[in-house]
């Protein structure tokens, strides 16, 4: 549970019970749920769970929650689609992106069967499950377990979410001697209603029990848009219908039935990424569905900007605004305090290679770098700064790819336009040292395109540092673990020291071949005195560094030249015979490595993190989330 309680976001009381009243009216009328509480020999629920006879706090539920289902969905359409099961002596395995033995015992679950369910997966020579999170619409809790808290909750619904892909929001059921509370999870977090009598509103308790077991997918949180073939209880094939480019519906076929990626994350952005083919063509396309805050624009319009530009991902069509978190929870124009409304975005894009770090050769790893820096500058040119530069965030291009299609720069979530004033993530290892020292300076310079050429540097470094040039890992260096640390301050430390480098580290001298160890050199040359100048400027207020400033504006165009030309001269000197090559030398370095390192952790308790600080569970796409999540590949 502590690793899901961050991911709960904000944590809504719901004061009144109008929420949960609110639902599921189109499903039975009164009269129908009325006359089946007239007829129903089953609604005999104890006033008191002492009256319970050997404490069985589950029979009574299980089959007043089972009558229900047995009464209402009884047609042939919805008969044997939906069942309650007793799980709380059972076992349901967890999905992690590491093999896991953790379970979950959720006390009641509905089992469902239909387009978005499946067996669950089982472990070679054990016995096939048959109730899982991959096959549920729904847990209920009764009496004992009603003491569990949302991060408790959130577990369930964390397995929920990550074995059905295309889950919008989870709902659950929480009962106690007399009274029951609706759970309501989605992008946003959770929120929760007040316990409500079932005895004085026992309408309204089994409206929600049909609402949580409606054969209509939607109805119990999945996006209907995605569907899947299910031939002996599995997932066979399937297909993703949304807009085209021309307005009109398309159905595209699946490459794999379950998402390349996930973060399986309980809220936030939570990007899901599946393959699909196009159906009149049978080209390979991605399509990115995720959640955005409400405030930042949409990705679909920075990659309209991006149009017909080599190096950058591009789009074929755009659903801006599927759904909304305010709408699932029932909100109107008025909000509660701490709720931030997430919208449901989905963009379908060309599919590229794999990401960087699955490079194969030192001259592919430059080419790559070199065509998304170039993609970068034209998309600079229209104003937008990508803010998320990351070994993650380039792709390689497809085999074969020419020259400004080798590197496709990925993931405009973060994007901004430039010169807005947005709050950034001085925690992230490939931040520029200008923005993770900006809480220093009262009126730092806005982010521009030196910070992102930075990290490009980084991403450059920390290729250079942890692989070789056929791609294999060998470890984290002490530098990147240094980059890992949570003070910024210390970070922008070890960062300005590693530009005045005049030599590259052993390991890279040992392991690379030198273009790409002049390469590094030459680039932390270019940067150093431009870091140096923008902390300086940085010092100064708006009107004392005016006329300085504004010659990083003019010189745009020559700084990115002088990268692109560095990496060109890097990638022709790789096609020269070996014995021709000379490793360059540069200028002294302000301070070295070693003194770096012990003038930056003098000024903080913290030490660097021992933890991989690279690592993501995905080969392509990203999410601002610190443990992303894969179930499958």
């Amino acid at each position: 549970m502590d690793l899901v309680t961050p991911e709960l976001g904000e944590v809504i009381d719901v004061e009144d019970d109008a929420y949960p009243r609110s639902l599921y009216y189109h499903i039975a009328p009164e009269s129908a749920i009325g006359d089946f509480l007239k007829k129903s020999r089953s609604w005999k629920l104890p006033r008191s769970c002492t009256k319970l006879l050997n404490e069985d706090y589950y029979t009574p539920f299980l089959n007043v929650s089972s009558s229900i289902l047995k009464h209402f969905w009884n047609d042939s359409t919805a008969h044997g689609a939906r069942t309650v099961v007793d799980t709380h002596s059972i076992d349901l395995p967890h999905c992690e992106p590491d093999p896991t033995t953790h379970s979950s015992r959720p006390s009641f679950v509905i089992k469902a069967e239909g387009p978005s369910f499946q067996l669950p997966d089982s472990e070679p020579g054990q016995n096939q499950l048959y109730t899982g999170f991959s096959n549920i619409t729904a847990c209920i809790e009764p009496p004992t377990s009603a003491q569990r808290d949302a991060g408790g909750r959130a577990v369930d619904t964390r397995c929920n979410i990550c074995q059905q892909p295309n889950r919008r929001f989870v709902r659950l059921l929480v009962l106690s001697e007399e009274h029951f509370r609706l759970f309501h999870f989605d992008r946003s977090g959770v929120q929760y209603s007040p316990y409500i009598n079932f005895h004085d509103d026992p309408h309204t308790f089994v409206r929600l029990i049909l609402g949580l077991s409606s054969p209509n997918e939607s109805d119990v949180g999945l996006d209907t848009s995605i569907q899947w073939t299910i031939e002996n209880g599995k997932k066979i094939g399937g297909t993703l219908t949304t807009s085209g480019a021309d307005g009109i519906d398309v159905a595209y076929p699946l490459l794999n039935v379950e998402p390349f990626f996930t973060t399986g994350s309980l809220c936030g952005r939570s990007t899901i990424c599946w393959r699909v083919r196009n159906p009149a063509s049978s080209e390979e396309l991605v399509v990115k569905d995720s959640w955005k805050s409400e405030e930042h624009l949409s990705e679909h319009i920075y990659l309209q900007d991006a149009f017909d530009i080599p190096g950058v991902v591009q789009m074929i069509s755009f659903e801006h605004n599927r759904d909304q978190t305010k709408r699932l929870r029932g909100f109107g124009d008025f909000l509660p305090q701490g709720f931030h409304n997430r919208v449901e975005t989905r963009v379908v894009m060309k599919a590229y290679g794999r990401s960087l770090r699955h490079f194969s050769s030192a001259r592919q790893l430059l080419c790559a770098l070199r065509d998304a820096i170039a993609g970068h500058q034209e998309l600079y040119k229209k104003g937008t700064l990508h803010r998320d530069i990351s070994i993650y965030n380039i792709l390689l291009g497809k085999p074969g790819a020419g020259p400004g299609y080798r590197g496709i720069l990925i993931d405009f979530d973060m994007a901004i336009h430039y010169g807005l004033k947005v709050f950034n993530k001085p925690e992230h290892w490939l931040i520029s040292v200008a923005v993770l020292s900006s809480s220093e300076y009262e009126t730092p310079l806005p982010r521009d395109h030196l910070d992102e050429l930075e990290s490009f540097l980084y991403v450059l470094a920390h290729i250079l540092f942890a692989y070789d040039p056929q791609g294999t890992f060998h470890s984290f260096s002490p530098t990147l673990q240094g980059w890992d640390n949570r003070d910024p301050v210390v970070v922008a430390t070890l960062k300005q020291s590693f530009l005045s480098w005049d030599s590259p580290p052993i390991p890279v001298r040992q392991r690379w071949p030198i273009p790409c160890a002049n390469l590094l050199l030459a680039y932390q040359a270019f940067l150093s005195p431009l870091v140096r100048t923008k902390l300086r400027l940085n010092e100064q207020g708006p009107d004392a560094r005016k006329e300085e400033a504004k010659v990083f504006v003019a010189d745009v165009d020559q700084h990115y030249a002088h990268v692109l030309r560095i990496f060109d001269d890097a990638i022709d000197m790789l096609d020269e015979p070996p014995e021709s090559w000379k490793l360059s030398c540069h200028d002294s370095p302000l301070l070295s490595p070693t003194a770096a390192f012990r003038l930056a952790f003098d000024r903080s308790d913290s030490l660097p993190q021992s933890h991989n600080p690279l690592k993501r569970a995905s080969d392509d796409y990203p999410d601002d989330h610190p443990s992303a999540k894969r179930c499958s590949t």
